[in-house]
C-alpha cells in the first residue's frame, strides 16, 4: 500500500511479505519489522477477503482537494481510494496495514 497526497503532501509505503516480515517507508526511510503469527494471519485474512474482488479499481471523489491518496495491490489487482466513500473490506485493510507505517 502507498500513500500519497495531502496538504503536507505525503509520501509513504507499506509491504507486507511472505516470510511475515514488513517494510514501512517513510520519503524514502525505510524500516523492516516482523508480525508475529497472530498479526501476519490477520493480515493475510484481510487480503483474501472474496469482498475485495468486488471492490472498484478506483474509489476517488475527483472533486475533493487534499484528501490522501491510498494504492493497494494485491493478488493482480490494484484498488486506489481516497476514502471518500465507505467501502468496508477496503477500509479493513487500509487500517490493519496502516499500523505498520512509519510514525510521523
Amino acid at each position: 500500500m502507498t500513500v500519497s497526497g495531502g496538504f503536507a503532501g505525503v509520501d509513504q509505503k507499506v509491504v507486507l511479505r511472505g516470510d511475515g516480515t514488513v517494510e514501512g517507508s517513510d520519503r524514502g526511510e525505510s524500516v523492516v519489522r516482523r508480525t508475529t503469527e497472530e498479526q501476519f494471519l490477520e493480515l493475510r485474512t484481510l487480503l483474501g477477503d472474496p469482498a475485495l474482488a468486488d471492490a472498484p479499481a478506483s474509489i476517488v471523489n475527483r472533486g475533493a482537494a487534499d484528501m490522501f491518496q491510498y494504492t493497494l495491490r494485491f493478488g493482480g489487482r490494484t484498488v486506489v481510494t481516497d476514502r471518500s466513500a465507505e467501502e468496508p473490506a477496503v477500509d479493513r485493510l487500509i487500517d490493519a496495514l496502516a499500523e505498520w507505517l512509519p510514525k510521523r
